[in-house]
């Protein structure tokens, strides 16, 4: 008997279980999209935290974290951007941002910037947001095709495909209920996993005091080291760089804003947000100390490099056949699929949400009525499960993925987001050539540049200067507009 099929299939015949109950709640559009706004904080906070702790973090992270280390200087990478970029991101949005978006009574960030700007405004911003939330889904989904592949013995594509249709199905059952249900259930899952796992791996390896004397110093540095070969800007950029690209581009992202809006009071919605990043800082540490177990094991040659295939993201399902005994592997396998699902479901669900409340309407001029809504919101979320599908096909990396996605967002609506919340001049002209001039700086003028591939649009050998200048192009183009247009605006008014 295949233990690890029995315990996963048990697994999603839960999840099946709590979405057909979370289904029963769901009678509207808004129920589908907001959980008809009723979430608790203690709910919200796995929400939140089960949102992001996904495929990316846990095999993504892991990955890195056996390649480089917390950071390594000489490549310019490492874990900064997930965990600690993530969690980062989860307190600021909480402590600056949610309340002001609350305020404006709206379900998707869009309608804030439609409310703010207008609707073309609210338009131009969907479509980033779909651009960039895409490749995140599609890191999720790559998740499920490593783990089936290098568990089960299935083959990548069929794997791929079987995971985005156990998604599709648990997330149209019950929308925004089904992913906070199963999002706590998950999220538990995952924590016990986590908590397991690295006992048994620091058993293996010999304790921490191994790790220190195996590995290289610079895996272990949160900072730069020193290097005479790197200036102090090309030490200290791309560092920088890593916090942003998830510490500030996520806090545009679609998700986060429509489970806030779900929220029952702003205080909960503020305390669950800041409590979800906490954890995410805590568990995403486990992960990357479980990522530094493997590099050690891999140099006392407990396991090779040959049992992951030139895969750095194979580490985690490597250790967990190579190490753990069944019982605590099946129950790891299932806390992997568990945080894979739990940033899918409610990454679909946004994106589900931000076509049809916000594309649709641009070409039906009557309004939807519930049932069509919800309709619609089904069909979508099936449609952006066989889109991120392809991609996780073509471009099987969990990591970049997951980071291109965020970077999209930082490039084209984190100052604009900013600035309209903080800045009363700013301009719906000025948002437009803010965005514009964004996203043309982070994935056009990479692809002019470094060659027109998956590979050097996502991470261009320089790509801190990409993710670093797009923000600062946007906001210089935002406020210069802005100013310009407010000042015709004022001189029209005089004359």
């Amino acid at each position: 008997m295949n233990w690890y099929l029995l315990g996963i299939g048990i697994y999603i015949l839960l999840l099946i279980g709590v979405s057909i109950y979370a289904s029963k709640k769901v009678k509207t559009g808004e129920d589908f999209d907001l959980a008809g706004r009723s979430l608790p904080f203690w709910l919200l906070s796995f929400t939140f935290a089960g949102l992001w702790f996904g495929g990316g973090t846990v095999i993504g992270t892991t990955g890195v974290a056996f390649e480089y280390g917390l950071w390594d200087t000489e490549a310019a990478w490492g874990v900064i951007p997930d965990p600690y970029g993530a969690g980062l991101c989860l307190i600021l949005a909480g402590l600056f941002y949610f309340s002001t978006l609350r305020r404006m009574g709206g379900v998707t960030l869009a309608d804030f910037f439609t409310a703010r700007f207008g609707k073309s405004a609210g338009l131009l911003s969907t479509l980033v947001m779909i651009f960039g939330w895409t490749f995140f889904v599609s890191a999720q989904i790559v998740v499920f095709g490593k783990i089936f592949n290098s568990i089960l013995g299935w083959s990548y594509n069929w794997s791929i495909w079987i995971g985005m249709i156990l998604v599709v199905l648990y997330t149209i059952a019950g929308g925004l209920w089904s992913v906070a249900l199963t999002d706590m259930i998950q999220m538990i899952i995952i924590l016990i996993g986590i908590v397991v796992a690295v006992p048994v791996g620091l058993n293996a390896v010999g304790g921490l005091s191994e790790i220190k004397a195996i590995l290289p110093e610079g895996m272990l540095s949160f900072t730069p080291t020193f290097n005479p070969d790197i200036s102090a800007i090309g030490r200290w950029m791309p560092w920088l760089s890593g916090w942003m690209i998830i510490g500030l581009g996520s806090i545009a992202s679609p998700d986060i804003t429509q489970v806030a809006q779900a929220g029952i009071s702003d205080r909960d919605v503020k305390k669950a947000s800041i409590t979800a990043g906490l954890i995410y800082w805590f568990f995403g540490s486990l992960v990357v100390l479980l990522g530094l177990i493997g590099a050690a094991l891999v140099s006392k040659g407990v396991i090779t490099l040959e049992m992951m295939n030139g895969d750095s993201e194979l580490i985690m399902p490597v250790m967990i056949q190579q190490l753990f005994p069944l019982p605590i592997a099946v129950l790891f396998v299932s806390a992997i699929l568990a945080a894979v699902m739990s940033s899918a479901d409610g990454a679909l669900l946004a994106l589900s949400t931000l076509f049809s409340r916000n594309i649709l309407p641009f070409f039906r001029k009557e309004k939807l009525d519930d049932k069509t809504e919800l309709r619609y919101s089904r069909l979508v979320v099936v449609i952006f499960a066989i889109v991120t599908t392809v991609i996780g096909i073509g471009y099987p990396h969990a990591f970049l993925l997951m980071n291109f996605g965020f970077d999209s967002l930082l490039a084209g609506l984190f100052v604009p987001l900013t600035l309209a919340i903080y800045w009363k001049g700013a301009t719906a002209k000025g948002f437009f050539a803010g965005v514009i001039s964004g996203i043309l700086v982070r994935v056009i003028l990479s692809g002019f540049i470094e060659g027109w591939s998956f590979e050097t649009v996502m991470y261009p050998e320089k790509w801190y200067i990409y993710t670093m200048i797009a923000p600062l192009v946007n906001l210089l183009f935002m406020v210069a507009v802005s100013l310009i247009d407010r000042d015709k605006e004022i001189k029209y008014n005089e004359r």
